[in-house]
């Protein structure tokens, strides 16, 4: 820890008891974890849902991604050889060789980087150059004459991504044992299982979010629930709740479920959990590695107070194991996980080991891992809202914060403290939202000096067409018919505050003319923009661009079964009743998720589940639910993409996962929206949202035909 960071989380103990001493005091309670007690109800449930004990959330991240994706490229073992790279003069990823000379990617030069580690080797990302139609590496690029590439990142990216979500075969057993750092290690009690992987098999009980191009999140809940049936079907009573009434059904499912048998609680002692990289409290031994953990000869005693939900977060980090031994025997990249109850602690847990690690955080040893650590670590409090914690407060811990009541928190912080206080107690109600695809795709650039001259604006768009080019030809490859809707061009001239841009329809091209007809586009709309006017002067000021970029927008993915605009006017198919069907089989259907099966028709008047267990939430939080609320603010929110390091403006269906998002313009040089007073991304937006909704109208009027 730095000095200023060290400065920045000092506990001020003088100036807080001076202050205790002139307040009243309040009495406050220690948080107590309050094990919940399972039941069958939240056994079987297939919902995603946060209250439910049977909860576990894991979060991966690939351990200095950068550095490991150039490392591969260039045939360097990045466990031995030390590695930062380059993007202009700064460092933006630095390899743990290289980490344990002190080298770090914040406010360290170059130079200071090479006296600490004489031996480091430096990479600059890939970049165009005057004239590229392909991405190149060059030894020392300009920011004046190149732009930098992502693609090699993105890539590789996206095949660690395809691996995160593959279906493990769990019933067969490959007889080897790992532990949390990936080594073999022999199974003298319970140890985690290296699981085989299905080809080409995704597994849907799984929900996946990709939170940057080198980290997700995985909601395990329903997951380690089929995992639990699969392995003790004594608890599967599903067959017979069919038999019982509705009153004696809904108290069956409300019963506590029984022990975990006497043989598992003997045979996961300790060191089973510390395989499987579990911290433990209370100054207890936290092993580095696993091997230090099998030889253990103290941590043999049986965990004697085993519960259901303890069962279900190992499964989940045996899952998370075998997941990332894969991708290191696939891909060659160690990746770092966190098993915990919520998105928070799976987040603080995937960074406490590492690299190639993992850490599982049991629900009843939250609390201890929480308090001593600093608040500004955890997710969302690094920033400004962190800062403002510490100045109203003057602490610096999350156990420093637990004094403080609710109201409290909720006066200083307005609708901000009643999620603070839940967190600083290991509450986080997140959810893990499934990411459509991408509907947009962005080339941009910044200049300093500015862009002053009309023909270097179209070099430049020549280069950001062949960059959009090569991005939608490798979506092609897994989805051939994919096409953007609109070409955006955006910019921001010397002078003004804000962005402008305008759009021109796009449509299916083929690859191969496709960045000719893209740059075709692009150089209609400089010209009848920003274009004409560069090489003119306006009294003694020279027009100049700061920011010039080229997107794609409204990308469409034609999916499996996709109809005919007439097909959903056609009277639907009567279904013929079985002559013995009884009364209850005719009764009004809908369709749930289900245990055995991914879809199981129920009847409404009979629900064998729960009734909230037809619906998955997969949309952000942030949305405003009312759909048919006229203000655009509450309908649309604003994301950072990490892959275009650009502000994009999202919209999701209520009714659907389809997701749509385009880059955010402030301003546009298009008549109708100077006529109206509204920002371009508003009125493109609104076309998408109209022609998306439009189309659930016909699929209802269909319906009801």
């Amino acid at each position: 820890m730095s000095k200023s960071e060290a400065h920045r989380f000092r506990y001020h103990e003088d100036e807080w008891e001076a202050r205790r001493a002139i307040e009243p005091k309040v009495t406050w309670e220690q948080p107590v974890y309050n094990a919940a007690v399972p039941t069958y109800q939240n056994l079987l449930s297939t919902t995603y849902e946060a209250i439910n004990p049977f909860r576990v959330i894991a979060h991966c991240d690939v351990d200095a991604a950068y550095a490991q994706f150039e490392a591969s490229r260039l045939g360097v073992d990045c466990a031995k050889v030390p590695l930062a790279v380059l993007q202009w003069q700064g460092l933006i990823a630095v390899n743990y060789v290289a980490r344990k000379f002190g080298v770090s990617r914040f406010n360290c030069s170059m130079e200071e980087a090479k006296n600490r580690c004489p031996d480091l080797q430096f990479v600059h990302v890939a970049s165009y150059g005057p004239g590229d139609e392909h991405p190149q590496y060059y030894d020392s690029p300009s920011p004046r004459t190149h732009k930098i590439s992502l693609d090699l990142y993105r890539r590789e990216s996206k095949k660690i991504m395809e691996i995160f979500q593959r279906r493990l075969e769990v019933e067969s057993s490959t007889g080897v044992h790992l532990g949390f750092d990936l080594e073999p290690v022999v199974a003298d009690c319970w140890a985690p299982s290296f699981l085989k992987m299905e080809e080409n098999s995704l597994d849907e009980d799984i929900l996946f979010e990709k939170a940057s191009i080198d980290e997700s999140f995985f909601d395990l809940s329903l997951y380690v629930r089929k995992q639990i049936l699969r392995r003790f079907p004594f608890l599967d009573i599903r067959k017979d709740l069919e038999s019982l009434p509705a009153e004696e059904r809904a108290n069956r499912l409300n019963t506590p479920l029984p022990l975990p048998p006497l043989a598992v609680r003997q045979e996961m002692v300790k060191k089973s959990w510390s395989l499987l990289g579990a911290w433990w409290p209370n100054g207890q031994q936290n092993y580095e590695s696993s091997q230090e953990a099998s030889q253990s000869s103290v941590d043999t005693e049986p965990f004697t107070d085993l519960s259901w939900v303890d069962i279900a977060h190992a499964i989940a980090a045996e899952r998370m194991i075998a997941v990332r031994k894969h991708i290191v025997d696939l891909l060659g990249y160690t990746t770092s996980a966190g098993i915990a109850g919520n998105k928070a602690l799976a987040k603080l847990c995937s960074s406490h080991r590492k690299p190639c690690s993992q850490t599982l955080l049991l629900p009843r040893h939250a609390l201890d891992f929480l308090a001593p650590l600093p608040f500004r670590k955890i997710r969302f409090l690094g920033g400004k809202l962190g800062a403002e914690i510490a100045d109203v407060w003057g602490q610096s811990t999350v156990g420093e914060l637990w004094p403080v009541s609710m109201e409290e928190m909720q006066l200083k912080l307005g609708a901000s403290g009643r999620w603070l206080y839940d967190l600083c107690r290991g509450n986080d109600r997140s959810e893990v939202c499934r990411r459509s695809a991408n509907r947009s795709m962005m080339s941009s650039k910044n200049f300093q000096p500015v862009l002053s001259t009309h023909t270097k604006g179209l070099q430049w768009l020549s280069i950001m067409s062949s960059e959009l080019s090569l991005r939608l030809q490798e979506e092609r490859e897994e989805h051939p018919l994919i096409y953007p809707r609109f070409l955006v061009l955006r910019y921001v001239m010397s002078g003004t505050s804000g962005a402008r841009s305008q759009q021109t329809p796009f449509g299916f091209v083929r690859n191969e003319d496709l960045a000719k007809e893209i740059y075709s586009k692009a150089e209609k709309l400089w010209n009848h923009t920003i274009g004409p006017r560069m090489d003119h002067n306006v009294g003694h000021e020279r027009f100049g661009v700061y920011t010039l970029a080229l997107a794609f927008a409204g990308i469409e993915r034609q999916s499996r079964g996709q109809k005919q605009l007439h097909s959903f006017f056609e009277a639907p198919k009567r279904k013929q009743l079985d002559s013995n069907a009884s009364p209850e089989d005719s009764q009004p259907q809908k369709r749930i998720r289900s245990l055995s099966s991914p879809l199981q028709t129920v009847s409404q008047q009979n629900p064998t589940i729960t009734a909230s267990s037809d619906t998955i939430s997969g949309t952000s939080s942030r949305l405003d639910k009312n759909s048919s609320s006229s203000h655009n603010e509450s309908l649309y929110e604003v994301i950072f993409d990490q892959d275009t390091q650009a502000d994009m403006v999202r919209w999701a269906c209520q009714r659907c996962d389809h997701v749509v998002s385009i880059p955010q313009f402030d301003e546009s040089d298009d008549e109708d929206c100077r006529t109206t007073s509204r920002s371009s991304y508003e009125v493109l937006m609104d076309q998408l949202r109209q022609e998306h909704e439009h189309w659930h109208m016909a699929v209802d009027l269909a319906a009801n035909m």
